[in-house]
């Protein structure tokens, strides 16, 4: 019989090196109870910094129990002997979904997609073989003790980082060293003839995990980058952190090249022919795909909003590969690079892009308002639509400033509508941050040309004043009709967390009252007294990170972020799967209310059952591809600083930890870390009640917004940080 650890592929129990082998970690585990750990020595997190920590997340959450793990059966089988002797509680067993969030140390915490539960704490023995990100369905006895972590959709299964070889040599494989900025795994590869990375060469390895054997997860290498990774490499490694996939597999593509248009002929039969209005698409100059037009008219002193959407739903069939591969993507993902599309470019590009002079399907509402921006009456249609023309927001502002003064501008009733909803949205207390962009220009092979702030102007936010119409409009025209529904939720903020944000806002000299504070009306006030103010980014940021974070819901709930009574999302079924649900669900309702059906019982409590599992995926799938897209851009602005190491800037102070400040330059756009070690003109204490460094001696200090003189010191690829020192 074959050996299980030939020496082309096995690693000693304890090897000399730092990486060690699962039986290896059981056996410090095993010492580390008779003895203390070495100050200096923390492995795989569990020194004296991670029992520190765990101990304060032990405070933070009593009666959290810290189960190990039984290492004699498949990973997650079944409690750990601790586990089994547990007593006291509640008898009974939940299972719930959770994303893990993994700390560096080891350690993760489980983040409930139920929002109510607070998280649990997973041991770092029990943390083998689970991904910071990934999904996972927990088993739980009430109120916080983990019993069983199963994952059910995997963050990763590429990863790229750096070559270990074997500290017993090439023949024995190499570890690899996955590290981001709340992640470190050490990933063991066997060794195969075929590739022979050089030690710190970057790889790009398949993951594999095992339930049994030496090593919760093992991988096996698919490219050598070699010492320098290339710029043409960052787009492959984000979407290796985050298990995207690019193409389109071969059965989707072809079912969307099969669809057709029959306009004149069938696909007109049951629609309203709006053919004859004049719908305007507005959208960048470099977009490719138009999923929504426009049109408002002006009737007396009332306006009429014509908002109509691409009918994705005609095309993708509901159990179909189209369908199947959109809703397992969930979303489209936009790099800097090139966008990941949740649909195949013959959909999205084509029979499913609003071209201007060409016969499309949409889905429209049609919204009766008054002078005021209040909305009167909503009609749902299914249509055939023509747009007039294709604009970008460049010259429809333009166009704008150059006409502003015109009665007869074609789109100044579109204007005029916009300013109304706005103020009336700002009115009810809607929210609105304004956090600079990155806009970032490449080179063909990747590398960065420049990376501005991407301009804002008002004929972006018209656009997105009328979509959050059309989205109130059909969310209120769904309930109306009581049936099944995706809503977009946002709940209020927890008193803890506007409680830190109170706190934080008094050092820059905002009172903020924690009675009216719930209110979105009073935190939109905030926010607009803000504008300009030195801290406006930091508070701004703060504001956002109080409040939780908005969810798909098959349960009607409000938006508090943007004061609104009842809200989905109706105008992206190309790029968003909850989108194409909402749009099936109003072509239901609409054939049945033509047809005088009501919905049978057992129909709606399966299709309620079905809904709830989408939108749970589809936040997840929303939550992943916006870390995604984070990474990216912050992956080419720690590139482009590259260039840039050892230069100097102007900068300026907007944020601060007890570790440094947090500095800002505009051009090129990024923003980076003084580490307070390196502030060595003198020493300098950071004082949170008044967000202030301080030096001891010679009293000099750096508030939020003060302008500073900065050299860049260093820009590392491996964590995506870049470090400044003052000058």
């Amino acid at each position: 019989m074959k050996k299980r650890n030939s020496k082309k592929s096995k690693s000693p129990a304890a090897g000399p090196g730092k990486f060690r082998s699962r039986r290896a970690k059981k056996e410090e585990q095993q010492k580390r109870q008779s003895s203390p750990q070495p100050s200096g020595q923390k492995p795989w997190g569990r020194g004296p910094e991670a029992r520190e920590e765990r101990s304060a997340r032990k405070n933070q959450f009593p009666g959290q129990q810290h189960p190990g793990r039984d290492d004699r059966g498949p990973r997650g089988a079944r409690p750990s002997g601790r586990e089994g002797r547990q007593g006291g509680g509640d008898s009974r067993l939940v299972s719930l979904k959770a994303t893990v969030d993994k700390n560096r140390k080891g350690f993760a915490f489980l983040i409930f997609e139920n929002r109510s539960i607070p998280d649990a704490f997973v041991s770092p023995e029990r943390c083998e073989g689970l991904f910071h990100g990934d999904r996972v369905q927990v088993l739980m006895r009430p109120p916080s003790y983990v019993v069983k972590v199963q994952v059910i959709e995997r963050r990763i299964r590429e990863a790229v980082g750096r070559y270990t070889i074997h500290p017993s040599g090439m023949g024995y494989g190499g570890w690899l060293v996955y590290e981001k900025k709340k992640a470190r795994e050490e990933i063991f590869i066997p060794f195969i003839a075929k590739y022979r990375p050089k030690n710190e060469d970057w790889v790009r390895v398949k993951l594999e995990f095992h339930e049994r054997g030496e090593h919760a997860v093992t991988g096996s290498i698919l490219e050598i980058y070699g010492q320098e990774l290339p710029a043409s490499a960052d787009l492959a490694r984000v979407v290796a952190d985050y298990n995207l996939t690019e193409n389109h597999s071969e059965l989707a593509v072809q079912e969307a090249r099969e669809k057709r248009l029959e306009v004149p002929g069938k696909d007109l039969e049951g629609r309203e022919d709006l053919r004859n209005l004049h719908f305007i698409t507005i959208d960048g100059a470099t977009a490719r795909d138009f999923d929504d037009a426009v049109l408002v008219e002006k009737k007396g002193t009332h306006f009429v909003l014509w908002v109509a959407i691409a009918d994705v739903s005609h095309y993708v069939q509901e159990g179909r590969e189209l369908d199947r591969e959109a809703r397992s993507r969930g979303t489209s993902v936009y790099f800097p690079e090139r966008a990941f599309h949740m649909l195949p470019g013959a959909l999205s590009e084509n029979l499913c892009s609003l071209r201007p002079n060409e016969p499309r399907l949409a889905l429209v509402s049609r919204i009766e308002m008054s002078h005021t921006g209040k909305r009167l009456k909503t009609d749902v249609l299914e249509a055939v639509i023509e747009s007039k023309r294709r604009a970008t927001y460049d010259q429809i502002q333009e166009e704008w400033e150059a006409e502003r003064e015109n009665p007869n501008w074609i789109y100044r009733p579109h204007f005029e509508l916009y300013a109304a909803l706005k103020a009336a949205r700002s009115a009810r207390g809607s929210i609105d941050f304004e956090f600079p962009e990155a806009e970032i220009s490449l080179e063909p092979n990747g590398e960065v040309k420049s990376i501005e702030i991407r301009p804002r102007k008002d004929s972006h936010r018209l656009i997105e004043e009328f979509m959050i119409a059309a989205n109130e409009a059909v969310t209120d025209w769904m309930m109306a009709r009581k049936w099944p529904f995706v809503y977009r939720i946002h709940e209020e903020p927890s008193v803890q967390s506007l409680e830190n944000f109170q706190a934080l806002a008094a050092t820059v000299g905002f009172q903020v009252s924690l009675e009216k504070a719930r209110s979105p009306k009073v935190l939109a006030d905030i926010v607009r007294k803000l504008e300009g103010h030195a801290a406006q980014t930091l508070l701004s940021m703060s504001l956002l990170r109080s409040m939780k974070q908005a969810v798909y819901s098959s349960t009607h709930g409000m938006h508090f972020g943007l004061a609104s009574e009842g809200y989905t999302h109706f105008t992206s079924p190309i790029r968003r799967y909850p989108d194409l649900v909402v749009h099936r669900l109003l072509r239901m309702a609409l054939r049945a209310e033509k047809a005088g059906h009501k919905l049978k019982p057992q129909v709606r409590d399966q299709l309620e059952k079905d809904l709830t599992e989408i939108c749970e995926h589809c936040s997840y799938r929303e939550r992943l591809a916006a870390d995604a897209e984070r990474d990216a851009i912050k992956l080419k602005q720690v590139r482009v600083m590259l260039k840039h190491v050892g230069e100097e800037f102007e900068g300026k102070v907007v944020g601060m930890v007890n570790s440094g400040l947090f500095i800002q330059i505009p051009q090129p756009y990024v923003e980076g870390m003084i580490n307070v070690e390196n502030m060595t003109d003198d020493l300098y204490e950071f004082h949170e009640n008044r967000m202030v460094f301080q030096g001891r001696r010679s009293r000099k200090s750096y508030k939020i917004g003060d302008s500073v003189k900065i050299k860049v010191v260093r820009a590392d690829l491996e964590r995506r940080q870049i470090d400044f020192i003052m000058l």
